[in-house]
């Protein structure tokens, strides 16, 4: 039975921490081991992650000053006994077979280095208010993304990795402080790793006012052109930019340039807000926030509430 290694990197997640490891030591998937990676919290995460491993030999809690995730991985990986590293935040939860369902993936696809898989998203009540899904679930549909330069991405909550191939490249580099996933996948492709989807549901992804995809959306926006920027000079043999001199580089470019890419940055973002106003029942900041989104950018936004409303039928 394949021995497989947890680890939840966990920042004042006191209110989550307990469902999100109840639900790695209900795995059908009993073999594991879970390294829970306090990153400086300063609430009670480390406390309640402690009575846990009181309880279940299973369980490791470390704890670090503040660093950030990617940093927090890299620990997390170099702490890992085992080769297959599964991950998960400290406000998710895991599906009560998604370890059992990542390993039966494995076996018919030995060749990866990465399996990923969808994820349901829920509220801060652990209401379902969404569906996470990628197609990258074939190694040609990998393939077309990659030859086409587009990045790479899918939720890493719902990610199990080889231990070598991370520390073959380098492991997460701590200067992409959000998104670090992003860049960890496509990195991992120009190593020639393969990675694929399952398209099953393996995590319960939380969505709250705390989360970094709320809480900063136009920073994720700005770093993940970035992280493009440093995709394409690396493929083209040039050298990446820190994100300083990419600011300056951006501001050298047209001003219509510019305006368009803040005009569809800023749709996503509405949009994003959007979503989320409607998970937390506010609906008098919906109508005007995806009015505003629709405006700027319908090509993007109207597809995107339409796949909602036949998700909701679903």
């Amino acid at each position: 039975m394949m021995q497989l290694s947890v680890i939840m990197p966990a920042y004042n997640e006191e209110r989550f921490i307990a469902e999100a490891i109840e639900s790695v030591l209900a795995q059908t998937w009993t073999n594991l081991e879970l390294i829970v990676l306090d990153d400086g919290s300063q609430d009670r995460t480390r406390e309640i992650a402690q009575s846990y491993a009181l309880l279940d030999a299973r369980v490791r809690v470390e704890s670090h000053p503040n660093m950030g995730v990617a940093a927090t991985l890299n620990r997390g990986f170099a702490l890992a006994a085992n080769e297959w590293v599964a991950l998960m935040q400290g406000d998710d939860v895991l599906m009560p077979n998604r370890l059992e369902r990542n390993v039966a993936f494995l076996e018919e696809h030995p060749e990866l280095s990465v399996a990923g898989g969808w994820c349901l998203h829920i509220d801060s009540q652990g209401k379902i208010i969404g569906k996470g899904e990628s197609p990258l679930v074939t190694h040609e549909a990998v393939q077309k993304l990659y030859q086409a330069n587009e990045l790479i991405g899918f939720n890493s909550c719902t990610a199990l990795m080889r231990k070598s191939a991370v520390l073959a490249v380098g492991g997460y580099r701590a200067q992409f402080r959000v998104g670090e996933d992003v860049d960890m996948w496509n990195r991992l492709l120009e190593a020639g790793c393969k990675i694929l989807i399952q398209p099953e549901y393996l995590v319960k992804y939380r969505i709250h006012s705390e989360s970094v995809c709320i809480a900063r959306p136009r920073h994720i926006r700005e770093q993940m052109h970035w992280y493009k920027d440093s995709l394409l000079r690396r493929r083209s043999g040039q050298s990446e930019l820190s994100w300083d001199e990419y600011c300056s580089y951006r501001r050298t470019l047209p001003w219509y340039v510019r305006a368009n890419a803040w005009r569809k940055d800023t749709a996503k973002v509405l949009y994003k807000a959007a979503v989320f106003h409607f998970a937390e029942h506010r609906y008098y900041l919906l109508a005007p926030t995806l009015i505003a989104a629709l405006i700027l950018q319908p090509g993007y936004t109207f597809p995107q509430i339409t796949s909602k409303l036949l998700l909701r039928r679903t």
